[in-house]
């Protein structure tokens, strides 16, 4: 009948293949990212950056930055979804859901970067510049937009290797975000004709990797400051998700609990559980909670651990704590950076299942940056869980923290990636503020590091046991600790100047 043809189906299948070679390319990228680490993957982020550099309109820009981001976050991040299904919670048809909201939302921030450097820039060159730029200040964006998510940043990519670590001691997650992203457009680089650029940018990292092996050398013994004074013994108990709040089992927990901490002579002064270690809340149980630690402690011992506590009938509160033998609270710290849509839910009122998540109370915001101070341990500062993600995590306390410790329960998340990227973020932080790391797991790893981010010792995924160590004196303040994110702002005000020159038809790398 000479009606014409549709031409939809065709258009369909071409953005598909379009969209889906954009995020095979950011999933293969993030192959760069712990616990992977194969640096050169991360050049697979230039094939997004050419084909933005060439797009015709801003909806393909749109395209191709939520794509790239999509699959960088889907193929690092799916294991967030293990917590819908691990243990008993019967949220098993929550997990698609699961598996591709994360993902999504976090893709945005590198579409934003996408269309506005698709916007500012007339060039392709630019454009390329602009994107690098953008992706850089999204990424620190991300560390802070709605309480903050920084995890899988691209900045990761460089605890492929202890020696490249160091740079962080410098620059910080969020410049090294920058320079990641820029080693990624090597490849970008080439096509476009800036060769020396790009062989530049590629020299630049072996120039880092010795720099941080020289820099390994020079410290290679570091000082222990009281010895056996300053011996801490790490417990993990590797209670699975499932049967940590089953009553029935409680007290063969609490049992291991004990057994570990006092499992070998002489004990140490200082025993650290994980976090929530004590599954109950304090106030309801304090005579439990006291007959458990005076079983796990020496007589001048001194235990920190995690445990819930109420602090009115309406608040919840997750918190970390400091007891001697008889139980009494010698310093507490409550956690300030709480888990969207695992210790609270924004918004509740709008989620009828929120209750199911998250149970019937959210968890509250502690509201002040808490030391302890211990004898012959000096001072130190308490992170619960994902609170070690962020950097910075010992700025703006006024006395410079001796050591960090990190509680934490990865059960949620099993044998999945996510254990192993936690570890290595926490790693990050001791090298970034030149501060001895002690991070202790109910189960996931438990590990303990230097200031340069060398291992001091190690209990592995599942494995019930404990891990003594002598802590080290922590590291001169680095560059980092003392001007922060210097770095990143002189960064991205360098390549900014030099997009703007790039639209004005000056030359690059020719």
């Amino acid at each position: 009948m000479g009606r014409r043809r549709l031409q939809l189906p065709r258009v369909n299948k071409q953005s598909l293949k379009f969209v889906s070679g954009h995020m095979l390319a950011g999933a293969i990228a993030s192959l760069c990212l712990p616990p992977f680490g194969l640096l050169p993957l991360i050049a697979a982020l230039s094939w997004p950056a050419i084909c933005l550099g060439r797009a015709a309109r801003v909806g393909e820009a749109m395209r191709i930055g939520w794509a790239a981001g999509f699959g960088w976050f889907l193929f690092s991040s799916w294991w967030i979804a293990a917590s819908m299904v691990t243990g008993k919670t019967g949220h098993w048809p929550l997990f698609p859901l699961a598996v591709l909201f994360v993902p999504f939302l976090l893709s945005l921030f590198w579409c934003a970067a996408a269309v506005i450097s698709w916007r500012l820039a007339n060039r392709v060159e630019a454009r390329l510049i602009w994107f690098i730029v953008l992706l850089g200040l999204m990424e620190w964006a991300r560390g802070y937009v709605a309480t903050g998510f920084p995890w899988n940043a691209p900045g990761y990519a460089f605890s492929a290797h202890l020696s490249l670590l160091q740079a962080a001691s410098v620059m910080g997650l969020y410049a090294l975000n920058l320079l990641a992203v820029t080693v990624a457009m090597i490849p970008a680089f080439w096509y476009f004709g800036w060769r020396r650029s790009a062989i530049l940018v590629a020299v630049l990292v072996p120039v880092l990797a010795g720099a941080g092996i020289w820099r390994l050398a020079s410290h290679a013994e570091i000082a222990s400051g009281d010895g056996a004074a300053k011996s801490v013994r790490m417990v993990q108990p590797a209670v699975p998700q499932a049967e940590k709040w089953d009553r029935d089992r409680r007290t063969a927990h609490l049992e291991r609990l004990q057994r570990l901490s006092m499992g070998q002579k002489p004990v140490p002064q200082l025993v650290i559980w994980p976090e929530t270690a004590f599954a109950g809340l304090l106030a309801a149980e304090r005579d439990l909670f006291r007959r458990t630690v005076a079983g796990a402690l020496p007589a001048d011992g001194l235990l920190i651990t995690g445990v819930p506590r109420r602090h009115s009938r309406t608040k919840l509160l997750n918190s970390a704590i400091m007891v001697g033998p008889d139980g009494e609270i010698d310093a507490e710290y409550d956690k300030q950076k709480l888990v969207p849509f695992g210790e609270f839910f924004p918004f509740r009122s709008l989620f009828p299942f929120a209750t199911a998540i998250v149970g019937p109370m959210d968890f509250t915001h502690g509201t002040t940056d808490r030391l302890f101070s211990i004898p012959h341990y000096g001072v130190v500062r308490p992170l619960i869980c994902y609170e070690v993600i962020f950097p910075g995590v010992a700025g703006g306390l006024g006395t410079r923290p001796d050591w960090l410790v990190n509680i934490t329960n990865d059960a949620w998340f099993g044998g999945t990636p996510g254990p192993y990227q936690h570890l290595e973020q926490a790693r990050m932080r001791a090298v970034e503020e030149g501060i001895p790391m002690v991070r202790v797991a109910n189960t996931g790893v438990s590990a303990a590091f230097d200031p340069y981010g060398r291992t001091l010792a190690r209990i592995e995924m599942g494995v019930a046991g404990f891990a003594d160590l002598t802590l080290p004196d922590p590291a001169p303040v680095t560059f980092y600790a003392r001007w922060r994110e210097t770095a990143l702002v002189i960064g991205l005000i360098l390549l900014a100047v030099l997009a703007i020159r790039l639209d004005g038809r000056l030359g690059f790398g020719h």
